[in-house]
């Protein structure tokens, strides 16, 4: 339903844009265009020379219920073997001169109700410096250990099993969060790895990477101030983990723990008065290049820019 125009500041903008929504013209040959915009394609729908990666991503990653491979696959996964697997996911012994121990986790000082209230992107920020306990609060609010169960297992004996602060499908964790550390006064700057079972920061780079990093963000016009952020979260998703057992579906469980551990992250950082926004304003190849990962079976899916309102 229209809204009504005297509610609408300009008419005649609105009329205009009612008239963009109203028809799509068919270029002559879009084939000839060699600067082909996002809203050229989109015009352009019908033409099927042109590949879609996304819309063949969805069809591909659709579930059907004779769809014997995808339950063989899963299958697998039930039996003791994958289920002692599953059970030492990221139990790890990092070296102790790259481990940097967090404090105590701190205290959200507000509701969530009111935290969901007063969540907004912020994107510039005074430059004044986060303490490590509140950045260490965000990465447990999200991924952190947050409870743990045994399970037996068929042939006999036990397992435990670790539960994290978001949802991940099948219990596979294919999202690592590591940090950007730009002015965290209790850490040099460089780059972090969180290990949710051990709760420590595991150093991964320098000051070089972190300068790598930073030129490989290509934000528009300066839309948001990172060179006086704080951190910046990295979500690094390691898709195979995941598509091992659910296939081209995996990757849609990739994505979903990516915006679980990123909302955690926000509604956290609300609560302390910090400012966040998510950033995916980044060359991908830059990247992962300075992170050391290869793009495909690793990349980085996700950034997170913290810092104090500015």
């Amino acid at each position: 339903m229209s809204a009504p125009m005297d509610h609408v500041t300009d008419p005649q903008l609105a009329e205009a844009s009612a008239g963009v929504s109203a028809y799509r013209s068919l270029s002559p040959d879009l084939s000839s265009v060699g600067l082909r915009t996002n809203q050229a394609r989109y015009d352009n729908l019908g033409e099927a020379r042109f590949p879609r990666p996304a819309e063949e991503f969805l069809v591909a990653s659709r579930f059907a219920p004779w769809d014997r491979e995808a339950q063989l696959s899963g299958s697998d996964y039930f039996g003791d073997v994958m289920a002692t697997a599953l059970s030492v996911v990221d139990q790890e012994t990092p070296p102790a001169a790259d481990t940097i121990e967090l404090p105590p986790p701190l205290e959200v000082p507000i509701a969530l109700d009111e935290a969901v209230a007063r969540r907004r992107s912020v994107r510039r920020y005074t430059g004044d410096p986060v303490a490590l306990a509140e950045m260490g609060t965000m990465l447990r609010f999200g991924a952190g250990v947050t409870g743990e169960a045994d399970a037996e297992l068929m042939r006999g004996g036990a397992v435990t099993y670790r539960f994290r602060a978001v949802p991940s499908g099948g219990g596979l964790y294919p999202v690592e969060v590591h940090v950007a550390a730009l002015d965290v006064p209790e850490l040099s700057v460089g780059t972090y790895r969180y290990s949710p079972v051990e709760d420590v920061l595991v150093r991964t780079g320098d000051r070089a990477t972190v300068d790598r990093l930073r030129d490989a963000f290509a934000i528009p016009g300066g839309i948001i101030s990172l060179e006086s952020a704080a951190f910046v979260v990295l979500l690094v998703a390691r898709p195979w983990r995941s598509m091992r057992k659910y296939g081209p579906r995996g990757m849609r469980f990739v994505l979903h723990e990516c915006g679980g551990i990123a909302q955690n992250m926000h509604l956290t950082a609300t609560g302390f008065g910090l400012g966040t926004t998510d950033c995916s304003s980044y060359v991908d190849d830059l990247a992962n290049e300075a992170l050391g990962l290869d793009g495909v079976l690793a990349f980085l899916a996700h950034t997170i820019v913290v810092g104090w309102p500015g």
